[in-house]
């Protein structure tokens, strides 16, 4: 169950969005930003230009906007595969002064900065509110030429309700294909309009000259921690038991099969068990819990209901769902932990009885060791794997069929998955529907084999007709001839061999199908820093391209990739910055800047940009100005929107599909990715003890 409404807005609101999205009255912009952490997507049309359009406030003083324009009664470029001429453009917006008791609020911006720049331009404008008018009075420079300016009244008497009147400048009549358009006939100058916001949504209706328009959209607050609260969440592990002391549980296994018993119905699993003395260790993983506080209280809760009732102290040692050792919660004063729990004291008192560091190595072959041993002694049957179960709303699927086992084994049929191809050469969009089923299998400590198979639906991929003219391998451009080739593939095969080397060091070994184009065998180091934000990783692999029918075979292309990362945080503004460097897939040398920003809601959102030496000459590049690749990507963890906490997260990415420059193979498993959610390496607001008590 997903949430798309929440609780009315107050009239006070000024971020209304123009038709392209960002901030403003009609056409015109405004100084106003959307408050922090907004991410707006909207649908709009004024004839002749129909626009799909995001935009996202950053940070307070900076907005960013993206857009898709189609204008209509034109052709694509030499393409009839794009319909209607599209053009993408990148917009911004940066307040220099708040508005103050006398002073107006004042932005600059720029409009369509990259690329083609067919709707160029610049502005600076003032704002200042009275009551329930605001007023907004700017000047632009290219297709805003001239003076601009408008009112905005938003009615005490009707709340969510505005009425706008604007002086649009835009320089219509020399628009691109002003004339087959029918754009010369726009004159711009006197615009009306009246819109409705409620909760996430929005819509205005806009009048110029005779014609009509309208803008659509939704409005997300992404510093929102959650959008809905958990009501399909089980409770935590609260049975009345009869405990006894260390020496019956030491010789009676039926307490320790009891606790793990406990422990795998709340879904944790590898769950690993030993009692040293007075002090209880536990080792867990749990696929589904998003937190590792929450994880570990629910977990500890259970150890003091049925662990032995005299033990002093207990640790618990947090592993990933790739059996990395991460953290270990050092728990010495048991009675503060049981006040805690029974609502008597604070976490500020419950530090004091509680010491979080991270993982040890040698803490870890310590609970396997035990862990067996004790296993051995209890005779507990294997159960490898529990029923199949469909299973709807996990993960944001509509549903699922998996079944796992008490270890980390896992098997998945997911019925309907998309993908979609936006904005290239090929066309303006490109989708692939298919069937998927995977499989993993634990062989032993942080070694896993991976599998999966994937069944062509309906796709539109494989007509792609224009070859890339590209000089370089073809390394990603043959996608078309993998999809058409290929109805029932193997999506990947592989072995994964995590280690832990240190406390913050970790590596992974893997061969295989790594994914349906490239089969190779390589591996990664990680260590990021105790006291500091920063973190290094470096990825070597020998790769060979995989033949297009999705089978075993294999083609000529081999390939060594190296590429090292540094990866910086800014904590309290939710920045990484990450720079990669090295040879990339089509053995092009180079450099590839990454950005992104985390909110509260535990949203990503960022950029990349590659420079390498490679000369991408395919439209829009050429000889003397070739491509580089860039793209924008959105994370979003999908337990901030549903009704049930999960850890699954959907990555989206628009950048060029059918590019060879600046490709990076698919990877196993990247480390930085295992360790930076449970670690809360992206600020979101929270902290190791963030959900403990839930």
């Amino acid at each position: 169950m997903c949430l798309i409404f929440g609780p009315p807005l107050q009239a006070t609101s000024l971020s209304t969005p123009t038709q392209i999205g960002q901030t403003g009255l009609v056409n015109m912009p405004t100084a106003r930003l959307a408050k922090e952490g907004t991410l707006r997507f909207g649908l709009s049309r004024f004839e002749p230009y129909r626009a799909f359009w995001s935009s996202l406030s950053l940070f307070p003083w900076l907005e960013l906007g993206a857009r898709y324009t189609a204008v209509s009664h034109t052709r694509g470029t030499n393409n009839l595969n794009f319909g209607n001429f599209k053009d993408k453009a990148f917009d911004a917006k940066l307040r220099l002064l708040e508005e103050g008791r006398y002073r107006p609020a004042f932005s600059v911006g720029t409009r369509d900065f990259l690329g083609t720049r067919v709707f160029a331009a610049d502005f600076l404008v003032l704002n200042k509110r009275f009551g329930p008018v605001d007023v907004s009075l700017g000047r632009g420079r290219g297709r805003l030429d001239g003076g601009f300016g408008g009112l905005q009244y938003q009615p005490a008497w009707a709340p969510g309700f505005d009425l706008v009147y604007e002086y649009d400048a835009t320089d219509y009549l020399n628009d691109r294909f002003a004339t087959q358009s029918g754009a010369v006939k726009r004159k711009g100058e006197d615009t009306f309009a009246i819109g409705y916001r409620w909760g996430w949504l929005g819509a205005r209706l806009n009048y110029q000259a005779g014609d009509y328009g309208f803008n659509a959209y939704v409005a997300i607050p992404l510093m929102k921690r959650e959008f809905i609260p958990k009501l399909d969440e089980p409770p935590p592990f609260s049975h009345d038991t009869v405990r006894v002391d260390v020496t019956q549980w030491r010789h009676d296994p039926k307490y320790r099969t009891q606790l793990v018993a406990a422990l795998e119905r709340q879904g944790y699993r590898n769950v690993q068990v030993q009692l040293r003395d007075h002090q209880l260790d536990l080792g867990i993983a749990h696929r589904r819990i998003s937190l590792v506080a929450r994880a570990v209280g629910r977990a500890v809760r259970t150890v003091l209901l049925l662990g032995p009732r005299d033990i002093d102290s207990i640790r618990i040692t947090y592993f990933t769902p790739t059996d990395l050792a991460l953290v270990s919660y050092d728990f010495h004063d048991l009675p503060l932990l049981e006040r805690f729990f029974a609502g008597q004291v604070t976490y500020g008192d419950l530090l004091k009885g509680l010491t979080v560091r991270y993982a040890s190595p040698q803490t870890v072959r310590q609970l396997a060791a035990a862990s067996l041993i004790e296993t051995d002694q209890a005779q507990s049957p294997s159960r490898p794997f529990e029923q199949f179960q469909w299973v709807p709303n996990e993960e944001g699927h509509a549903i699922s069929l998996h079944r796992e086992s008490r270890a980390l084994d896992r098997m998945r049929l997911i019925p309907f998955n998309a993908g979609i191809y936006f904005n290239d050469a090929n066309g303006a969009l490109r989708y692939e529907t298919f069937a998927l089923g995977t499989y993993t299998q634990q062989l032993g400590h942080g070694r896993f084999l991976k599998g999966g198979l994937r069944l062509r639906l309906l796709e539109d991929v494989s007509k792609v007709v224009d070859k890339s003219n590209s000089l370089l391998p073809h390394v990603r451009s043959d996608v078309g001839d993998y999809t058409r080739d290929g109805d029932f593939i193997l999506d990947h095969l592989l072995l994964n061999q995590y280690l832990q080397l240190r406390p913050r060091v970790y590596a992974r070994g893997s061969v295989g199908y790594y994914e349906r184009m490239f089969a190779g065998l390589g591996g990664q180091v990680l260590y990021f820093s105790k006291d500091h934000p920063w973190a290094v990783d470096l990825s070597v692999d020998a790769l060979q391209q995989r033949n297009t029918d999705g089978g075993l075979g294999l083609r000529e292309y081999r390939t060594t990739t190296a590429i090292a990362a540094v990866h910086y945080r800014l904590q309290d503004q939710g920045l990484t910055f990450t720079l990669r460097g090295g040879r990339f897939l089509a053995k092009d040398l180079g450099l590839r800047y990454e950005i992104q920003r985390r909110f509260r809601s535990g949203v990503r959102i960022g950029a990349w940009y590659t420079v390498t030496n490679g000369r991408d000459i395919t439209k829009p590049g050429s000889p003397d100005d070739p491509y580089n690749d860039k793209g924008i990507f959105v994370s979003v963890p999908l337990g901030s929107m549903l009704t049930r906490d999960t850890r699954a997260i959907a990555r989206f990415a628009i950048s060029p599909w059918t590019r060879d420059v600046g490709q990076m193979v698919k990877s196993p498993g990247d480390l930085y990715t295992i360790v930076e959610d449970p670690l809360l390496f992206d600020w979101s607001g929270r902290h190791l003890l963030s959900g403990f008590h839930e």
